[in-house]
């Protein structure tokens, strides 16, 4: 190889021989960098439940969806009657569908317990909900799920945030807050946050994350155009965290999805940080298309190699306020020993 790289040179002069080496390192990368990128593609596609839902896990994960709307839903302080009609019937579908073994999961439990609270609020106002959720589809759902769980809890914010805990009960502790009185969270405050959030690791130390504060109230209500999923939680938010990483501190194929691994790492800690300063956050993902993604970089004049990870709104929560439950999984559906 070394003596047929030496007489290419020989031949075409070591100026032009090394013009062409260039060019073909850029399309080389160029075509290593598109097939990989095919791979992810495919990959996604078969796997995903974006065109077919036809395995467990694709059932679960839209069970998931549909409930975690409807757990949402429950945080308004007035609550509209017979809504989430589309989402109801999907679940109701998808539960009665699924195999008895299945039925088992802690998220088909939970949302179980989310259909049941549902009817439930509605029977007592003495709203029919008949037309789209019997009775039987009530009876059926409760002998699946027979211990009743609250599926919002009532906070208090001087107990909400409580100091002294070991690391497991704090990381407990933390919860989506979409509750917030306005008020502002100094500056100092946020230098604090962001003092503790850089301690996350990254790959080679390189350390691409960024977090934008925005509070322009044009911004703000651009931002939230563009995130889609917060309506109904705007009024009390005067502050967003926008968290992004850099690409141009990546330089290998294989490193072409390690901006969300690292910028992953970084939002965990931010919203410890956050939490431990007694600062409400609820992170709003970032899963965009491309038209939204040139928008938010142009609204906000974001450096070009920048990737957008998550919009996170933060605050002061409100004297009382509530937070979902959001059950987990149990550790043995996540935990598993290979021989």
């Amino acid at each position: 190889m070394k003596t047929l790289k030496g007489y290419f040179y020989r031949f075409l002069g070591k100026k032009s021989a090394t013009y062409l080496n260039g060019w073909y390192t850029f399309f080389n990368k160029w075509r290593l960098l598109s097939v990989n990128y095919v791979y992810d593609a495919k990959m996604y596609h078969s796997h995903s439940s974006m065109v077919k839902k036809n395995t467990w896990k694709k059932k679960e994960a839209t069970i998931i969806l549909h409930y975690h709307a409807i757990e949402k839903a429950f945080l308004h302080s007035s609550l509209r009657f017979r809504f989430g009609i589309p989402r109801i019937q999907i679940l109701l579908s998808l539960i009665k569908d699924l195999e008895k073994e299945y039925l088992t999961s802690s998220q088909v439990l939970i949302a179980c317990e989310c259909l049941c609270k549902y009817y439930e609020i509605h029977q007592k106002n003495n709203i029919d909900v008949s037309d789209y959720f019997s009775d039987d589809d009530y009876g059926f759902l409760r002998n699946i799920n027979q211990k009743e769980e609250e599926i919002v809890h009532e906070q208090v914010r001087e107990l909400f945030f409580k100091k002294g805990l070991d690391f497991k009960d704090f990381a407990s502790s933390r919860r989506s807050v979409r509750n917030f009185s306005g008020e502002l969270v100094s500056p100092e405050t946020l230098d604090k946050v962001v003092e503790i959030a850089k301690t996350s690791p990254s790959v080679c130390n390189r350390q691409p994350a960024k977090v934008y504060c925005i509070q322009n109230k044009e911004k703000l209500a651009e931002v939230f155009r563009l995130q889609g999923g917060l309506q109904g939680f705007t009024d009390g938010i005067s502050q967003v965290l926008i968290l992004t990483c850099d690409r141009s501190t990546f330089y290998s194929v294989g490193e072409r999805n390690q901006l969300f691994i690292d910028g992953g790492l970084f939002l965990m800690n931010l919203l410890y940080a956050l939490h431990y300063y007694n600062i409400g956050a609820c992170p709003a993902h970032w899963a965009k298309e491309k038209h939204d993604d040139i928008e938010i970089k142009q609204l906000l004049d974001l450096d070009p190699a920048e990737k957008v990870i998550c919009v996170v709104p933060i605050g002061i929560p409100k004297e009382n306020f509530k937070t979902t439950l959001s059950k987990r999984r149990a550790n043995t559906e996540i935990l598993h020993f290979i021989n």
